[in-house]
């Protein structure tokens, strides 16, 4: 009976054999396959809970805000136009909880229970049914340590936590529909009964929500929420309105969701085309090593294609078993890290993990399919050489060229030269590898920094200490004067909000306007000209909510302003533009702190207390940022030690020389090592022209979606960490190095030589 490839049993011993070669390999690829397969896990998960969600809590298709309670005939005229109306009142409350030190403003916005639209998902407890009772976003409580029977003080009134909710219409919990990152531990959502509403001291604003009675393509919602608004306009002023498909309190978890998975997908790809090329390197040592062994394989009649197979077997069965060993930590403990980093940012339905078969075959099937191609293009290549060749190790089909002449160089610098010379596909790949490495580095330092730059540069740009948003003018205030709107915005295929700014005249922003402009003229923000390309002369597309038709403004000037996403024009023109009176106006800006009547007020913005929220949004995504750290790590120093390995096995026999020669072991790591070390310390600062527009460009993708503007640069502080990181990494690799070549056997590798 003949046995089918017997030289297959060897495979596991190989592993056993060679830990040192194989094991680094296998556990870099086991955190990769962990990590992303722990995302797939939750986004699997959590995806559709998500939209069931939306369906079975009734989420709103629209929403508008009046300054004062709807009319009965708007009311009804509304309800004419087939959909359910609710009144989804609100209050802005500050509230704190017993026994936090936390100094900083923390509001809730609270509603009375629902019971029409956008009712809630209960992860723990039940509703509010007395007084003294509160239910709150279950995020609130995950990132403030809450739980049921807890108390919350409004106002010197204690009340107790009953139950921990989500509603679809704060899936982020946003502020106002311009906020860049939402804060789960200073500003959130609550539900009373209405008896506690109504003690609430706090102004009641007048959110309408309603919900289409037949499903409507987004053109037709669209159309119906203008004629909705219009409606609503005949009983008073429209502070503000969206839609189901513009409001980011809904959609921004869409859109982060969406975008984190072709990120992640990137991620994975890249690193582990960079771990193919490392586990080819390693078949290729391995087939140079057992060349005499392969010949005579050949010469005794094993097909190429037998033997072929056997080699890509070695990495094939790695990564698999990183496959499936990596899922199977993910399914027990791994997916809990994304989900809780999720349920801690987000307000979701209660969460329940889903076996995903989707995302075993993408962290398992797309790495065996890279690392397989690699392996297989490399073997395909070595195995078109005759027996002959393998017996006498001539690897080369052609000729080599005469190496260049050193002679000129001292005989330490000619020999690292030669080596590295000798390993340049191992150090491209080393360099291929450090690049990604060094992408999630940067992503995960320079977030911080990042965001403090930007709070800070918002802080100074502003004209005012303190914007206020009224709904009506305040006869006992005397402050500078101006108009803001949120448009539609619509460049080419792409539609977002643009915030349309009319000052008075004598403001502050007078000398961002030019002395003569006309009707349809606007200045523009730096920022708004830099994220979409515009410049004196071009023309922005706009249009209100309730309007059937764009218009178009004629940019005439750029004004200073790098991280707002706006145009300015004078408030009368803008009155004008919109059909108002040339009066009107929303907003009052003051140096000072202005005491307005709390039935006027809409909302405050304040210089000293704008940055708060990016605080806890940072201190959210602190964990997954350590994490992608510890990976990035890892990851370069599993690449560094393996190249490093790859170096020294392939010169054993030259090492052995130069010992018998009377060279030291520092002095051969100084031939072997510090060639590889002076290589490594150049290639970053000389990729960085490469690097930089590269992570800028990444960026400015990411948040591509978020109307603010944000200029992507990176600290130098970040770029000096990352290289600092770099080279700590490379001397803790390259130590084992050392220890490599003091405890190499000589006697055994020059009886290789001598046979």
């Amino acid at each position: 009976m003949v046995m089918k490839n017997p030289i297959h049993r060897r495979i596991l011993r190989l592993f056993f054999k060679k830990p040192g070669t194989y094991l680094p390999l296998f556990l870099i690829s086991l955190l990769t396959v962990t990590f992303t397969s722990s995302f797939f896990i939750s986004q699997n998960s959590i995806k559709p809970l998500y939209y069931k969600g939306l369906r079975e809590n009734k989420v709103e298709d629209g929403q508008f805000l009046m300054a004062d309670p709807l009319k009965n005939e708007a009311k009804e005229a509304i309800e004419k136009r087939d959909l359910d109306l609710a009144e989804n009142f609100y209050k802005d409350v500050h509230f704190r909880i017993p026994g936090d030190e936390d100094k900083r403003e923390k509001t809730l916005r609270t509603f009375i229970n629902r019971e029409k639209i956008d009712t809630a998902a209960i992860h723990a407890g039940r509703l509010p049914v007395k007084k003294g009772e509160i239910a709150i976003a279950a995020n609130l409580a995950k990132a403030s340590g809450l739980h049921l029977g807890d108390t919350l003080r409004l106002h010197g009134t204690d009340y107790k936590i009953t139950a921990l909710v989500a509603t679809p219409d704060y899936s982020t919990i946003l502020k106002t529909q311009g906020d860049l990152a939402m804060d789960t531990t200073h500003f959130s959502v609550a539900f009373v009964t209405k008896d506690a509403f109504d003690s609430l001291k706090e102004k009641t604003n007048y959110l309408y929500v309603y919900r289409n009675h037949a499903r409507l393509s987004e053109n037709e919602a669209r159309d119906k929420f203008e004629d909705i608004l219009a409606d609503a306009e005949t009983s008073g002023p429209v502070i503000g309105a969206t839609t189901f498909y513009d409001n980011r309190c809904i959609q921004y978890f869409i859109d982060d969701m969406g975008g984190d998975v072709p990120m992640m997908m990137i991620t994975m790809v890249l690193l582990f085309i960079s771990l193919g090329f490392i586990s080819a390197l390693q078949t290729r040592g391995l087939l140079r090593e057992e060349a005499p062994v392969i010949g005579t394989l050949l010469a005794m009649g094993y097909e190429t294609k037998d033997l072929i197979r056997h080699y890509s077997l070695i990495p094939t069965c790695l990564t698999i078993f990183a496959g499936v060993a990596g899922n199977g930590l993910a399914y027990l403990k791994g997916y809990k890290l994304y989900a809780d980093l999720y349920y801690t940012s987000y307000n979701l339905p209660p969460f329940v993990p889903v076996l995903s078969l989707k995302a075993f075959a993408l962290t398992t099937l797309i790495p065996l399919g890279i690392i397989w191609l690699v392996n297989r293009l490399l073997l395909v290549r070595y195995f078109r050489l005759s027996p002959l060749r393998f017996l006498r190790r001539e690897f080369y089909r052609k000729k080599r060229k005469k190496a260049p002449s050193l002679e000129n160089f001292s005989f330490m610098h000619a020999a690292r030269l030669r080596i590295l010379s000798e390993n340049r596909l191992n150090i491209l790949a080393l360099f291929f590898g450090m690049f990604i490495g060094n992408v999630l580095l940067l992503f995960s330092m320079a977030m911080g920094p990042m965001f403090d730059d930007y709070m800070d540069s918002i802080k100074k740009d502003m004209k005012y200490n303190y914007t206020y948003m009224v709904k009506a003018p305040d006869p006992a205030i005397d402050a500078d004067k101006g108009l803001s709107l949120t448009v539609d915005y619509k460049k080419g295929d792409d539609k977002s909000d643009l915030n349309l700014l009319g000052p008075d005249k004598d403001t502050a922003y007078k000398k961002d306007l030019p002395s003569t402009m006309g009707a349809n003229d606007v200045v523009i923000s730096t920022g708004l000209a830099q994220r979409d390309k515009l410049k004196p002369g071009d023309e922005i597309t706009v249009k209100l909510p309730r309007w059937k038709n764009y218009k178009r403004l004629k940019i005439v000037a750029i004004a200073h302003d790098i991280h707002s996403v706006q145009a300015l024009m004078p408030m009368d023109a803008l009155n004008k533009f919109i059909d108002k009176d040339a009066k009107n106006f929303n907003l009052y800006w003051s140096q000072t702190p202005l005491h307005v009547d709390d039935d006027r007020l809409i909302t405050t913005i304040d210089r000293e207390k704008i940055g708060s929220y990016l605080d806890a949004f940072l201190e959210n995504f602190s964990g997954a940022l350590l994490t992608t750290r510890i990976l990035a790590m890892v990851f370069y120093f599993t690449l560094v030690y393996t190249v490093s390995k790859l170096i020294l096995e392939k010169s054993q026999k030259d090492i052995c020389y130069l010992k018998i020669f009377g060279y030291g072991d520092r002095e051969v790591a100084s031939v072997y090592l510090l060639g590889m070390g002076i290589a490594v310390a150049l290639f970053y600062p000389l990729s960085l022209p490469l690097f930089d527009p590269l992570m800028r460009y990444l960026f400015a993708l990411s948040i591509s979606k978020v109307s603010v503007y944000m200029e992507p640069h990176f600290a130098a502080k970040s770029y000096l960490a990352i290289y600092a990181s770099d080279l700590a990494v490379f001397a803790a690799a390259q130590a084992l190095g050392r220890r490599k070549i003091k405890g190499l056997n000589m006697v055994e590798e020059l009886k290789k030589v001598s046979g």
